[in-house]
């Protein structure tokens, strides 16, 4: 826990109903303010009887702060609490409410925290005591009370606290109320792993505190350090580390980056585990975390061996290897790192078998599924049968084959002989029928799959790799167990141009390549992903399709989903934050589709139009009305999209990063933005494509200017317009069929080397 629950004399006595003369007297010096929602509302009342018979909080200021419409009233009568109601059930709200009661409180120290359970509550006051006993001891005044952490306490209400205090006035580097922020708030947040780094000998620790604080809050004027740490001490400790801004999901910018360069130099063989800690010279704020590894740190885990200096090399003339390998144990909450160093066939053998002993210990007794451990003896049994084989399992979805990845799988094994590569598809797809000419086509969740993911020396993937894990594996459990000691090469071949680069983020993912196609999006990624070195512009391999058809007098109309219309990215999914039934999305596209104008003007220009619907929202469109037979919809299982793609005349589109593809062909474009801000304020994020200075075509904004813009296209036998011609020249470095080529090349380029 981030604070000890030992108990002083002081605090014991206290909570245990010792006569103290100066209880009453202190008691003006607590604040306490719960909050409380309906799932606790129920032992309000005993638990605040509870508190009152302690004799420390027998007069305490207590407010309860609950929802709107939350009747608690009856709860808090004869206990002398305030009721403060929250403006919303909201917790940013909630945890509002409470930090304005707690500023006017006018007491020394305040605590705010969620109700704890009857059984917790002693506990709870214990932690209370204890750390005001320890804060007493500090010369801190100021003008509101110091917040006290617990347990129970909650990360929005000490970010809001944290930004108040920043904001009341400037708090000095080294300063003790800047140590006391500092400690708060590494008590209040979680310290994340996001990636490892090999550097020339050290290691590179990409990290975050998960703090929540306000993008608006000032500079935090404190530091941490991290460090390797073990059973004798600390091993290894880095400088003083600010908080740099990071970039979140939703494009927002905090400051919670924590990114500092470990010297690995003095850290000989041996198993340590990474902490984070305040760099303070006041013992009684001195307080260290683990650092909790992120998937994207244990998924892409696996030996890394880098020359450095040797320990004996005055001058750093001779050279030796280092090899480290991180990991976590247990319930997956801290990072450990087994490092060796040393050079030549002994040392390769000792972490050999080190790897070896891991194997065995945990095939007899390791935690978790029984599936996985029973995989890793597979995995030691079958090695002999893989040996010197370089295999590379490719996939999409599990029922799909018309993305990147079959594009980049045909071409494998159209050109290349030397890799084994295989494709992961569910036998029972319509699309199976598309990849099964090729060849080396594995059914997803076979055992013949299961085996080969075991040996895989690479995974690539259009959409996600966990598309590649077999249905009967756990996913926790794999990465936790399987992934760092098959250690492949994930590749992420995607499914488009990435437009929101925030929703791309390198502690989720774990990647080692991701491709993209143009420098705009290449910047975009590198700024806010935490992804650099992995960022390869190859271009997409289904690229290498996109040549031009003979004129078909055809309009593509492919919109994209949205994520507030569908519980689940899946198909036939269900009615999400908003009813799909009278949405902006379904209005739009009921009109086009049942327009007379729009069946009339294709019937003049003797036209087509096809929508084919995003995989999300497909079951949505099945019987469909249509104005006319000119208009059809057309099933994505039954048709290939690039074929569509390849043969229209003219694409129609809302967001869908597919419109790359079509400029890609020089196809002329219409941007159909219907409903904007709904799509901009709840599906994307902060985008660096600005669709009026670099589009390439119209933007329109209602149905009629929909069908006006489209009017001029066939008046014009759509021909391209010269402007965004001369953009789609600019946004394309690369416009040749040599994408899966550049990709195989630097997915080669980075395969490691490593002892299995």
């Amino acid at each position: 826990m981030p604070f000890s629950t030992r108990t002083n004399d002081l605090s014991e006595r206290l909570v245990n109903g010792a006569s103290v003369n100066d209880v009453d007297a202190q008691a003006s010096e607590i604040s306490i303010v719960f909050i409380v929602g309906e799932s606790r509302a129920e032992i309000l009342s005993p638990a605040l009887d509870q508190l009152r018979k302690m004799p420390r909080f027998r007069h305490v200021p207590i407010a309860v702060v609950h929802d709107p419409g939350l009747d608690v009233e009856a709860s808090v009568a004869g206990h002398g609490a305030s009721l403060v109601e929250s403006a919303s059930s909201l917790n940013q709200d909630r945890n509002e409410a409470a930090c304005d009661w707690l500023e006017r409180s006018g007491t020394r120290y305040g605590t705010i925290a969620t109700l704890p359970r009857l059984r917790k509550l002693k506990s709870w006051s214990r932690q209370v005591l204890h750390e005001v006993e320890t804060l007493r001891r500090l010369p801190l005044n100021g003008s509101t009370p110091l917040m006290v952490w617990t347990d129970h306490g909650t990360k929005l209400s000490v970010a809001r606290y944290v930004d108040r205090t920043l904001s009341g006035g400037e708090v000095r580097r080294g300063s003790l109320l800047a140590d006391f922020l500092g400690r708060l708030a590494l008590c209040a947040a979680r310290p994340w792993l996001d990636a490892l780094d090999p550097r020339e000998g050290d290691v590179e620790i990409v990290g975050f505190l998960s703090a929540a604080f306000s993008p608006e809050m000032s500079e935090p004027p404190w530091r941490y350090r991290l460090a390797l740490t073990g059973p004798s001490g600390d091993v290894a400790r880095s400088g003083p580390v600010p908080l740099t801004p990071r970039v979140g999901n939703r494009g927002t910018v905090q400051w919670e980056g924590l990114t500092t360069r470990l010297a690995l130099d003095g850290v000989g063989t041996g198993h340590w585990r990474f902490v984070v800690e305040l760099d303070t010279e006041v013992p009684e704020l001195r307080l260290r975390r683990n650092l909790q590894p992120r998937i994207g740190a244990l998924i892409s885990a696996r030996t890394v061996g880098m020359h450095a200096a040797a320990d004996d090399a005055p001058g750093r003339t001779r050279t030796t290897t280092v090899r480290y390998l991180l990991h976590t144990v247990g319930d997956g909450t801290a990072a450990f790192l087994t490092t060796q160093r040393g050079s030549g066939l002994r040392a390769r053998l000792q972490w050999a078998v080190m790897l070896l002993k891991k194997d065995a210990g945990f095939i007899a007794r390791g935690p978790g599924d029984r599936r996985m451990r029973w995989l890793r003896l597979l995995r030691l049994l079958t090695r002999p049968f893989f040996a010197g084989r370089e295999i590379w399992l490719i996939g999409e979805r599990k029922d799909t084959a018309q993305d990147n990845g079959v594009h980049l799988f045909r071409h494998l094994r159209e050109s290349s002989a030397r890799h084994s590569a295989y494709y992961v598809i569910d036998r029972s797809s319509p699309q199976y029928g598309r990849v099964a000419p090729y060849g080396h086509v594995v059914a997803h969740s076979s055992w013949r799959h299961q085996l080969l993911l075991l040996h895989a020396v690479v995974l690539a993937n259009a959409y996600s790799i966990g598309y590649l894990v077999p249905d009967t594996w756990d996913v926790k459990d794999y990465t936790r167990h399987i992934v760092w000691r098959v250690g492949a090469l994930r590749v992420y071949l995607k499914h488009g141009v990435h437009l929101s680069p925030n929703a791309v983020k390198r502690g989720a993912t774990g990647y080692d390549v991701c491709l993209t196609v143009m420098p705009g999006e290449t910047e975009a990624l590198r700024a806010t992903s935490g992804y650099d070195r992995q960022l390869v512009q190859a271009g997409m391999p289904r690229y290498d399709a996109l040549t031009p058809t003979p004129a078909s007098r055809t309009i593509l109309f492919m919109p994209t989903w949205r994520n507030y219309l569908v519980t689940t990215a899946l198909k036939g999914a269900q009615d999400g934050e908003i009813s799909y039934e009278g949405s902006a999305y379904q209005r739009f596209m009921s009109g086009l589709l049942e327009s007379r104008r729009l069946h009339e003007m294709l019937e003049k220009h003797d036209y087509r139009l096809t929508f084919l619907p995003h995989y999300n929202m497909a079951s949505r469109f099945e019987g469909a009305t249509v104005a006319g037979d000119r208009i059809e919809i057309a099933d994505a299982d039954n048709v290939a999209f690039q074929d569509l793609i390849r043969g229209c005349d003219a694409f129609v589109t809302d967001y869908s990063s597919v419109h790359f593809d079509v400029a890609y062909l020089g196809t002329p474009i219409v941007y159909a933005r219907f409903d904007e801000e709904d799509f901009e304020s709840k599906h994307s994020s902060p985008t660096w494509f600005d669709y009026e200075r670099d589009g390439f075509g119209p933007v329109v904004r209602t149905l009629d200017d929909t069908l006006d813009a489209v009017e001029s296209l066939l008046e014009r036998d759509c021909r391209p317009y010269p402007l965004y011609t001369a953009r789609i020249d600019a946004a394309f470095p690369q416009r040749d069929q040599q994408n899966c080529a550049r990709t195989v090349a630097a997915i080669e380029e980075r395969i490691p080397t490593r002892p299995r």
